[in-house]
């Protein structure tokens, strides 16, 4: 969640303007961009919104077999790379994690890519990735960044979790063997958080800028997301569920502290959109006819992106404002080809970001979205320049197959019940 100052100082000096008195009249209405899968692979991301006017993501490589973190700027797109290894991601807003080419000592797969190389927490600092130091362990990953450069994530520890083993080995995807604790880093320091009773794992995965955080915890391996947590002030608070055991995962926090995410239902069979606030949870149920749902960012006008899916986990793209939930394709002016998955982003001037289905092409690719109603001839000129950044591939008939991307968000690792 992201451009907040520059577009919001304009908003406020415009007569009849804003984000809450336009979305109190009528449905909103965007126009849509996409932005294409830069890397020539099949798959691409938005996860973060600059008031910089650059946006970040991850997107596969040309043959598929890999994914690398990507910025986008106004008339290009430029690759972050890898440190080494062959995977990278920007997993939200400006932070998420690379592979190094050092295999993991202890055979982990911390990043479930499949490599079983170490991979390290990263951030992006004046538009290169650097990498972040851990808790005396050998890997993590960074899920969110704060304006002020703060990052959220979880670093491995020395100490060797026994919630990890099964039978007295690891447990695939992950293999893990040692802790993985809920992290901030300040000026390249690392700060573990602190744990709620009972509970040996954690992911911080969003902080505000007031340096508030919020994330997951639970065991590694039977209930990995046993609690929804808040952390404010060096303390660590557990949220209200919807009622079930599992699966209670907390993913964005504003500013205010209003914080989205999934909880269980009683019976831990699935999972609804969720927003937390003065110490409340609220269901945000789904979308028509849809199983499950998660919210995955929230601004700072109370407004929430995520994804609702039906049963067999086909998914729609949501936005979530003043009690009700929206299909984003419903929403968006003209949209002949892309159907959209997943909101991942959004930021204050109502601006989204996401991936999509492209039918036509195969292909998942990067969109972003914009508000109609607002500064109409600034968003002309923005979607102008990001069009000409997106690329026009002719994609071989051979490689036409949907390729799913193949790094998993280790916030939604869901655990069944027995």
């Amino acid at each position: 969640m992201k451009s907040k100052f520059p577009l919001l100082l304009v908003l406020a000096a415009l007569p009849g303007v804003g984000l809450s008195q336009q979305a109190a009249t009528k449905a909103p209405s965007y126009d849509l961009i996409n932005l294409g899968t830069p890397l020539n692979g099949d798959f691409a991301i938005v996860a973060g919104i600059s008031y910089g006017g650059y946006l970040g993501g991850y997107a596969n490589t040309s043959d598929n077999s890999a994914q690398h973190a990507i910025l986008w700027y106004p008339n290009n797109t430029k690759d972050l790379g890898t440190l080494g290894g062959p995977n990278s991601a920007l997993l939200e807003d400006f932070s998420g994690f690379s592979e190094t080419a050092t295999a993991d000592p202890l055979n982990q797969d911390f990043c479930e890519t499949g490599t079983h190389l170490v991979c390290l927490p990263i951030t992006v600092v004046k538009g290169k990735a650097v990498s972040l130091p851990l808790l005396g362990g050998t890997s993590g990953a960074a899920f969110g960044n704060n304006e002020w450069g703060q990052v959220a994530g979880t670093a491995q520890t020395k100490l060797h979790d026994p919630t990890c083993l099964v039978d007295g080995a690891p447990v695939a995807p992950f293999d893990q063997v040692l802790q993985g604790a809920p992290a901030i880093w300040t000026n390249g320091h690392v700060q573990q958080l602190p744990l709620p009773a009972g509970d040996t794992e954690g992911s911080a995965t969003a902080i505000n800028d007031f340096g508030q955080a919020t994330g997951a915890t639970g065991d590694c391996v039977s209930n990995v997301n046993a609690h929804a947590v808040y952390w404010r002030n060096g303390r660590a608070f557990i949220l209200p569920t919807l009622g079930g055991l599992m699966n209670n995962s907390a993913f964005a926090i504003n500013d205010f502290g209003q914080i989205t995410g999934t909880s269980d239902l009683n019976g831990d069979l699935t999972g609804h959109a969720t927003l937390w606030q003065n110490g409340t949870v609220q269901d945000l149920g789904t979308l028509p006819g849809d199983y499950s749902s998660y919210g995955n960012s929230i601004n700072n006008f109370g407004q929430i992106v995520g994804s609702s899916c039906d049963v067999n986990n086909n998914c729609r793209g949501f936005l979530w404002e003043k009690g009700k939930m929206y299909d984003l394709n419903a929403l968006i002016s003209s949209n002949p080809n892309l159907s959209l998955t997943l909101g991942s982003v959004i930021d204050d001037a109502g601006v989204i970001g996401g991936y999509g289905n492209d039918a036509a092409m195969s292909t998942l690719p990067a969109f972003v979205a914009l508000p109609s109603s607002l500064l109409r001839g600034h968003q002309e000129s923005a979607a102008k320049a990001l069009s000409e950044a997106a690329p026009r591939l002719s994609i071989p008939q051979s490689t036409r197959a949907p390729q799913p991307h193949n790094l998993r968000d280790r916030r939604l690792q869901r655990t069944q019940p027995n």
